[in-house]
């Protein structure tokens, strides 16, 4: 910046010197090279001159500023760039006077008004009030003031009115208002805009007040509507001959009903038709004279028009459920508000006979978009919408048969945010349907495309990227016949699964199983192509089985002997996943049992059983219970006997009588004195109380014998045999008894060795036995001595 020539400084002290005659008391004075306001962004000097000799200092808002001196009374500081409205004050401590400052403003002059228009609105009979309004480019971030200048002409004179000043503030776009006596027709009008940095005047406007009237906005009442027409009550202002109705849905763009030419009634009923059912609508109005403006709008009135039953169709498809041909899944798209005329409150479901008459009907609710239903062959199915003025028009589902001569060649792109499918002609058909769906999602998702007879491609929309999708083309012709051709592996954007699946494994000695699932949807990145099995053993050597996308379990077989690491990954047509977590596998030795001991085994199993099945047999099982007894050995004791006690308590008093040398007994004394004999010598071997008879050396003894006669050949003439017998009842007793339990046990034995017998002939498969085949007869055993009281295990297999 230029320096600040000595005129400008010595105007300073003179302003000092003045201040200070007339008696003030400031000890400084300050300026601005640049005036009290200055354009934003621009650079200047301030200026202090001070009247005493004092420590002088300048100050930027409340900083300390550097400053210089210009001579010895007057120092200043510069300024550069400034952006916004600042204060600077000078300070000299001399004689306690006050500091001096300055404000400086910062903004733009203002610019020419644009757009610079009036309108006449009429009041009454007498007045009118003139509006009028500009643009202006930016603010000038200072205090603009507006003049506006107006004169007319009325009655061959010119008119000027008082000069109004309007202060603009905030207001955008800034406006004005003054009154016109109706008398006046022409007026003239021009503005000036000025700040501190200085005017801008607009060029003049002429108006024809005519031109420029305009009527207040009409009053609409509340529209009366039905299914397609609104009546609407409207009091537009007073000798207007116009009348302007807008109407439009919620969301929907005005649509301008044809105006009304000539003068309009005060309270004129305006109808408005061709709506449509069941829609909200919205309505405005505005009013203009013959000559003139149109007046403002007036407020939005509204009103929901009535309903009717829905005129179109569903659009309905099918699929059939895996692994049953009995039923269907129907899926239905909800009816636009167009075509429902109404809030559908239900959706009926019919199936019908080959005679078309209903067999099952059901309701479903409105939220409803899908129904299974049981099906035949020769059936066929209807769905209809319901709302509170009827049912919509049935929609047919027929399941069409296939058409196995039928080739189609469908293609398929993927792009960015869609898919574009294209397929060749096909002479005869009548309708075609496009359906997609996430891949194995096809009862939870599917979507469908109908297309018309002349259509050969199409594009699906609203796909999730990176999601794997497949579908089928159906077209159908007018015989009843379809040909279909399904696809798959399609969507809008890939990328690499972001993870491996996650392995289970089951180790059955070197066999091992792995089971995975699928990955989740959000991380597959595309369509799974194929999975790829890694296997490293303990060496590092490392064995890959690739497997198609489908599978989800896989066995390796005869692993070796060691530790293992195994791991998974996915592929899709973009690479390769990050592998699964690592399996650790270890497969340890097993001994191998040797093929004889097997054969061992088995033999010996066999011979159990067949042991066991004979064990069964009553026969078998007493001879064996009679081995069993001969092993253990089990004895009775003979002192627990009846006769052992009773010996004991006559303490030896019974004596039996020896026969002489000489003597020579007869054939029936001998079974007796055989009997009396052995019953001696058990008792002198058992019982230590008994004494034993005197035995003379020329008295023999007979040999004993086991064999014991029969009662009925006792001799009647013995008189030795009788006393004998006389005294040793007991003994007799319990003879009698004995013969007759083993009567009694030979009997029943020789009963079950023929049925054993019997038995053994309807099993020819069984080998013969000697063991049971010889005939067992029931003896009488007539030993009592010591070693015969015992279990006598040999007789077990005599021939008796």
């Amino acid at each position: 910046m230029a320096a600040i020539p000595w005129s400008l400084v010595c105007a300073g002290l003179l302003m000092l010197l003045v201040r200070l005659g007339a008696g003030e008391t400031e000890a400084c004075a300050i300026w601005s090279s640049a005036g009290p306001a200055v354009r934003r962004g621009s650079s200047f000097k301030v200026y202090c001159t001070f009247n005493c000799d004092c420590d002088r200092s300048m100050y930027s808002e409340y900083s300390r500023a550097p400053h210089a001196e210009f001579n010895s009374s007057t120092t200043y500081m510069r300024v550069d760039n400034i952006a916004e409205d600042r204060t600077f004050s000078c300070l000299c401590r001399c004689l306690d006077l006050d500091q001096c400052g300055i404000d400086i403003l910062t903004g733009y002059p203002p610019e020419t008004p644009r757009n610079f228009q009036c309108n006449h609105t009429v009041l009454s009979n007498e007045t009118g009030e003139v509006f009028c309004s500009w643009d202006r480019d930016g603010k000038t971030h200072l205090r603009d003031t507006s003049e506006i200048r107006v004169t007319s002409i009325s009655e061959n004179l010119t008119v000027s009115w008082p000069l109004i000043k309007i202060v603009i503030g905030g207001a955008d776009p800034p406006i004005a208002r003054f009154p016109v006596p109706n008398s006046v027709r022409f007026i003239s009008v021009w503005l000036k805009t000025y700040n501190p940095f200085g005017p801008a005047v607009s060029l003049t406007a002429n108006y024809t007040l005519s031109d420029i009237v305009v009527p207040y906005a009409p009053a609409l009442g509340v529209p009366r509507c039905s299914s397609r027409k609104c009546d609407i009550k409207v009091w537009p202002p007073e000798r207007t001959q116009r009348l302007e109705v807008q109407y439009a849905t919620e969301t929907g763009n005005w649509n301008t009903y044809p105006n009304s030419d000539g003068p309009v009634a005060s309270d004129h009923l305006l109808s408005i038709g061709s709506l449509e059912p069941y829609r909200f609508y919205r309505f405005r109005g505005r009013a203009k004279f013959s000559t003139g403006l149109w007046s403002k709008w007036s407020n939005v009135t509204s009103s929901w028009t009535q309903e009717e039953a829905p005129a179109e169709e569903l659009d309905v498809w099918y699929a059939r459920p895996p692994f049953d041909s009995k039923s269907i899944r129907l899926y239905w798209k909800p009816m636009t508000v167009a075509h429902a005329a109404g809030r559908i409150t239900a959706y009926v479901v019919a199936v019908h006979n080959s005679q078309s008459a209903p067999v099952l009907t059901s309701n479903f609710s409105a939220n409803a978009t899908g129904a299974e239903v049981a099906f035949c062959a020769e059936c066929h199915v209807t769905v209809s919408a319901l709302n509170s003025k009827g049912t919509s028009p049935p929609a047919n589902v027929t399941v069409w048969r296939a058409k196995a001569s039928a080739e189609l060649d469908v293609k398929v792109k993927a792009r960015e945010h869609d898919v574009a499918l294209w397929w060749n002609q096909s002479e005869g058909a009548a309708a075609h349907v496009l359906e997609w769906y996430p891949e194995g999602l096809k009862l939870q998702e599917l979507q469908w495309l109908r297309l018309g007879a002349e259509n050969r491609s199409a594009v699906i929309t609203g796909l999730n990227a990176s999601e794997c999708y497949e579908g089928s083309l159906y077209i159908f012709y007018s015989d009843g016949s379809m040909a279909t051709r399904t696809f798959r592996l399609i969507n809008t954007s890939q990328s690499v699964p972001k993870v491996g699946p996650s392995v289970q494994q089951e180790v059955d000695a070197s066999r091992v199983k792995l089971t995975w699932a699928e990955l989740p949807r959000a991380q597959r990145g595309g369509c799974i192509t194929q999975y790829t099995i890694y296997l490293e053993d303990g060496n590092g050597h490392l064995q890959q089985y690739p497997l198609q996308a489908t599978k989800r379990t896989f066995v390796v077989e005869d692993l070796p002997v060691g530790a293992h690491s195994l791991w998974i990954t996915a592929w899709n047509s973009q690479g390769e996943s990050p592998p699964s977590q690592k399996v650790k596998i270890i497969i340890h030795a097993v001994e191998k049992i040797p093929m004889r001991l097997l054969v061992l085994c088995l033999l010996l199993s066999v011979a159990v059983a067949l042991l066991l099945c004979l064990c069964q047999i009553p026969p078998v099982k007493r001879r064996v219970w009679l081995l069993f007894q001969c092993f253990i050995q089990v004895v009775p004791d003979p002192a627990n006997s009846k006769w052992a006690k009773e010996c004991a308590q006559e303490k030896g008093e019974m004596m039996l009588h020896a026969q002489h040398r000489d003597a020579v007994p007869t054939v029936e004394e001998e079974p007796i004195n055989n009997i009396i004999t052995d019953v001696e010598e058990l008792s002198n071997h058992n019982t230590e109380a008994a004494a034993s008879p005197p035995a003379g050396p020329s008295t023999p003894r007979r040999p004993l014998t086991t064999y014991l006669k029969s009662d009925s050949h006792e001799s009647d003439g013995s008189e030795q045999t009788q006393t004998s017998l006389n005294s040793n009842t007991a003994t007799a007793n319990y003879l009698s008894a004995r013969r007759e339990e083993e009567e009694a046990a030979a009997a029943q034995l020789a009963e079950e060795e023929e049925e054993f017998a019997q038995m053994m002939t309807m099993m020819p498969l069984l080998p013969a036995c000697s063991l049971f085949s010889e005939p067992m007869e029931a003896q009488i055993i007539g030993t009592l001595s010591l070693d015969k009281v015992q279990i006598d295990c040999s007789s077990l297999f005599e021939n008796r």
